[in-house]
C-alpha cells in the first residue's frame, strides 16, 4: 500500500512537471509569433505550476512589459485616429500587465476624464442653465462704448470739453450733474476704446457716469451721496444647485461687505427654496453672481468597491465531574413533618412552626441534608463562521457613506423620574435602544483636483459579550475593536485593511478548595472548561471617479473687481512688461510700455502721423477750449 503510495506521488509531481514545461513552451513559441498576450498567459501557467523556477519568472515578467508596450502602441494609434474608447481599453490592458508604467496609468486616468467630458457635453442643457444664459442676455448694457477711437492729445484742455469732443465722436450724448465743476485736464489717448477713455477721464478727476439710454450719458462726481442717488439698487435670487447655500451665502458677504461702500449689499440665504436672495447696485450684483457661479460646482461622485472577509472560530470543551452548586445543606424542619406521621413527603400547607411542635417530639424525620448533584461531563464544541461580503458604495464627496454589517441588539435603559409631579417619590421607567453589533463602516470620500480620492476611514467590529448583573439586573456586554484613518488612493488602487485580529484564552478550573489544586483528585472531584474564540476581518478597498471636478479654465482666473471703493467686474489690469531674460526679448527692448520707443531714440511728433491728428489749441479769452483736428503739412 505504501509503495502505491509513493508510484501516485511521484506521478502527480511529474505530470505537473509536464504540464509546466508544456506551458512554458507554448509561451515561448507565442513569444516568437508576437503574440504577447497568450505569451502571458503561458507563462502564467507555467509559473502556478512550478513556481520555484526562476526562469519561468523572469520570461512572464519580460513578456507582460513587452505586452504592456505593445498595448500603449495600439492605444496611440486609437487616439490619433479620435478612438477614444478603444484606446482607454489598451490603456488599461497595458496598465494590468505592468501597473509600474506611469505613462500609462496617467494617459489612462486622462482619457477617462476625456470621454466623460465628452459623454456629459452630449446631453442636452439643464433648462435651470438655459433660463439662466437668457437672464445675462437680458441684463447686458444697451449702450455700445466699445468703439475705437484716433490717438487724440489734450494738453490743459477743458475738461468738459474733452468729454464733449469723445461724445461727439462716439455718437452719444453726454450731460453733466449739477453738481459737476470744470477744470483743466491733459491726456494722451492712443488706441483705446470710448469706454477705456472715459473710465481713464473719470478715475483721474473723480467722477463716475451713468447709462440713461442708447445715446446719453451723465456725468457725475463721485461722492458717497452721489453713488446713493445715481446707483440703481438690484434685487436678484440666485438659484443654487449644488452647494451648500449658508455657505455660499458667508463666502459672498465676505467678499463684497467691505468699509466705504455707498449702498453696502444685502444678501439672505434660504435653505427652504435653496436660493440666495441679493439686493445691490448692478455692478456689485455682477460681482455676486460670478462669485456663486465659482463656488456652485457639482461635487464629485465616486464607488468604492468594498470587500470583506471576516472569520470567527470558537472552541470550548469541558471535561471533569460537575458537582452542581458545590455545596451541602442541613435543614431542619419538624413542621413539615407533623404528629403520627412516620417520613413521607411533607403536606402542601404544613401547619406554622412554634414551640409546642417541638414539645410533640422531634425525629429524625424532621432533618433534610442536600448533597449536590453529580455530573461527569465530556463535552466539546467547534463552531466555525465566514462571512464575506461584496458591496458597492456610490457617493459624493463629502458625505459620509455607511455600511453595516451585523444585527442589532437591544439594550434596557432605565430612567427614575418623579411619580407625582413635586412629590418624592419616583418610579422606574425602562425603555430599549438598539446597538449594532457586527461590522461597521464609515468612509467620507474626497477627490482632489489632482485625480486622487482621499478617504476618512472608520472600522468597527463589535461582538456581544456576556450578560453582567447592574443592580440586579442582567445586561449585555459588548467587545469592539475600532480603527480610525486616513488614507489617500489614486483611480482603481486598492488598499488592503488587515490585522484586526483577536484571539480569546479562557481557561476556568471548578473543583473543592483544596482537592483541587491535586493533580489527580482535581481530574476525579473537579470540572476543567477551556474556552478559545479567534476572529478575523480582512477588508479591501478599491475607489472609482464616476464624476470628476467641473472646472474650467475661467474658474482658475481671477476676477477683478475693481477697487475697494467702487466694485464691480473690470477687465484685468496691465501689468509691467517682465524682464528681457524672462521672455527672450532683446535687452534695449526691456521694461518699455507699449507705444513707448526704447531709450536712445526720440519720439515721433504727433503730427508725423499720416491722417488728421486732433491737438490742443489755446482757448480765446472768455471761450473755451475745444480740441480741433489739423491736417499735418506735407
Amino acid at each position: 500500500m505504501k509503495q502505491k503510495l509513493i508510484v501516485l506521488m511521484v506521478a502527480m509531481v511529474l505530470a505537473s512537471g509536464c504540464a509546466a514545461g508544456r506551458a512554458f513552451r507554448k509561451g515561448q513559441e507565442a513569444a516568437r509569433n508576437g503574440d504577447w498576450d497568450v505569451a502571458v498567459t503561458e507563462y502564467t501557467k507555467a509559473v502556478q505550476e512550478a513556481p520555484d523556477k526562476p526562469e519561468y519568472k523572469i520570461q512572464l515578467e519580460r513578456a507582460m512589459q513587452t505586452a504592456a508596450q505593445n498595448h500603449i502602441s495600439r492605444a496611440r494609434e486609437f487616439e490619433e485616429k479620435d478612438q477614444l474608447d478603444a484606446a482607454l481599453i489598451e490603456y488599461k490592458r497595458a496598465v494590468d500587465l505592468d501597473s509600474t508604467n506611469r505613462l500609462a496609468a496617467a494617459k489612462m486616468v486622462e482619457l477617462e476624464k476625456v470621454v466623460r467630458d465628452r459623454i456629459e457635453s452630449t446631453r442636452p442643457k439643464p433648462q435651470i442653465d438655459k433660463l439662466r444664459e437668457q437672464a445675462r442676455a437680458m441684463g447686458q448694457p444697451i449702450i455700445n462704448l466699445q468703439e475705437r477711437l484716433p490717438r487724440l492729445s489734450f494738453n490743459n484742455a477743458s475738461l468738459r470739453g474733452i468729454l464733449d469732443f469723445i461724445g461727439t465722436s462716439a455718437g452719444i450724448n453726454i450731460s453733466y450733474e449739477a453738481s459737476y465743476q470744470d477744470r483743466a485736464y491733459t491726456i494722451n489717448l492712443d488706441d483705446v476704446t470710448v469706454e477705456q477713455a472715459l473710465q481713464q477721464i473719470m478715475l483721474a478727476n473723480g467722477l463716475f457716469y451713468k447709462v440713461l439710454n442708447q445715446k446719453t450719458i451723465i456725468v457725475i462726481p463721485d461722492t458717497a451721496p452721489n453713488r446713493a442717488k445715481y446707483d440703481e439698487i438690484v434685487v436678484r435670487v440666485f438659484y443654487v444647485s449644488h452647494a451648500d447655500v449658508a455657505e455660499v451665502a458667508q463666502i459672498v458677504q465676505a467678499m463684497v461687505r467691505v468699509g466705504g461702500m455707498p449702498v453696502p449689499p444685502q444678501v439672505l440665504a434660504s435653505k427652504t427654496a435653496h436660493t440666495i436672495t441679493v439686493r445691490a447696485t448692478a455692478p456689485v450684483v455682477d460681482v455676486i453672481e460670478k462669485i456663486i457661479r465659482a463656488n456652485d460646482k457639482p461635487r464629485a461622485e465616486v464607488v468604492i468597491d468594498v470587500q470583506i472577509l471576516e472569520v470567527n472560530r470558537q472552541r470550548a470543551k469541558q471535561l471533569g465531574l460537575n458537582l452542581s452548586e458545590y455545596a451541602a445543606g442541613l435543614t431542619f424542619s419538624p413542621e413539615a413533618a407533623p404528629p403520627n406521621t412516620s417520613g413521607g413527603f411533607p403536606p402542601a400547607n404544613p401547619p406554622p412552626f412554634n414551640l409546642n411542635t417541638i414539645s410533640q417530639g422531634i425525629s429524625t424525620a424532621d432533618f433534610y441534608l442536600t448533597v449536590p448533584t453529580a455530573v461527569v461531563r465530556f463535552l466539546a464544541t467547534d463552531q466555525y463562521t465566514k462571512l464575506i461580503a461584496k458591496p458597492q458604495l456610490r457617493g459624493a464627496e463629502g458625505s459620509k457613506l455607511t455600511l453595516n454589517l451585523g444585527d442589532d441588539i437591544p439594550v434596557i435603559q432605565t430612567v427614575f423620574g418623579a411619580a407625582v409631579a413635586g412629590g418624592f417619590a419616583s418610579i422606574p421607567q425602562s425603555s430599549f435602544t438598539y446597538r449594532s453589533v457586527g461590522v461597521n463602516i464609515e468612509m467620507t470620500p474626497r477627490v482632489t483636483y489632482e485625480g486622487d480620492i482621499r478617504l476618512e476611514l472608520s472600522v468597527e467590529s463589535s461582538a456581544l459579550g456576556p450578560n453582567i448583573s447592574v443592580a440586579g439586573q442582567d445586561v449585555p456586554s459588548f467587545s469592539s475593536r475600532k480603527v480610525t484613518t486616513t488614507i489617500r488612493l489614486r483611480e482603481g488602487e486598492s488598499n488592503l485593511l488587515a490585522g484586526l485580529l483577536r484571539d480569546d484564552q479562557r481557561k476556568t478550573l471548578t473543583g473543592f478548595p483544596g482537592i483541587m489544586r491535586l493533580p489527580i483528585l482535581r481530574s476525579l472531584f473537579g470540572q476543567t472548561q477551556d474556552e478559545i474564540s479567534q476572529s478575523d476581518i480582512v477588508m479591501l478597498l478599491t475607489p472609482h471617479i464616476v464624476r470628476t471636478h467641473e472646472l474650467t479654465a475661467a474658474d482658475l482666473a481671477p476676477i477683478n473687481i475693481g477697487t475697494q471703493s467702487n466694485i464691480g467686474l473690470t477687465g484685468p489690469p496691465p501689468l509691467i512688461a517682465p524682464d528681457a531674460a524672462a521672455v527672450g526679448t532683446p535687452p534695449s527692448a526691456a521694461g518699455v510700455a507699449p507705444g513707448v520707443p526704447p531709450p536712445g531714440m526720440p519720439r515721433p511728433p504727433v503730427t508725423s502721423e499720416p491722417g488728421a491728428q486732433p491737438v490742443n489749441r489755446p482757448a480765446p479769452p472768455g471761450t473755451s477750449a475745444v480740441p480741433t483736428p489739423i491736417t499735418p503739412q506735407p
